[in-house]
């Protein structure tokens, strides 16, 4: 068998497509981006702490449930904290990043 992925466009649709820059991928390796919209509830890290794979890192409250956020990463140096502790966030709004290794 066969298996294609197809995308079907209007004339007037593919005119305007051939015109369309190809989207540059970023890379937000080194961040930790709010999961869902919601309000930043507390920091568990502050700059410059090396944190561990699981480790938690702040909370933020969604729907009235605290959601705990996590490090994906292991022997990192958190560099720069953002968003304010009571603040709105957006969902993917960055939380933290860390220092390039």
């Amino acid at each position: 068998g066969l298996d294609a992925d197809i995308l079907v466009m209007s004339r007037g649709e593919y005119e305007l497509a051939c015109h369309m820059n190809k989207p540059i991928p970023k890379d937000f390796g080194n961040f930790v981006l709010s999961p869902m919209p919601g309000t930043l509830i507390s920091f568990a890290v502050e700059e410059g702490d090396v944190v561990e794979i699981g480790q938690e890192l702040c909370v933020v409250e969604a729907m009235k449930m605290q959601n705990v956020i996590r490090s994906h990463k292991a022997g990192a140096k958190v560099g720069k904290l953002h968003g304010v502790i009571g603040g709105s966030l957006r969902a993917d709004e960055i939380l933290m990043e860390f220092e390039k290794e």
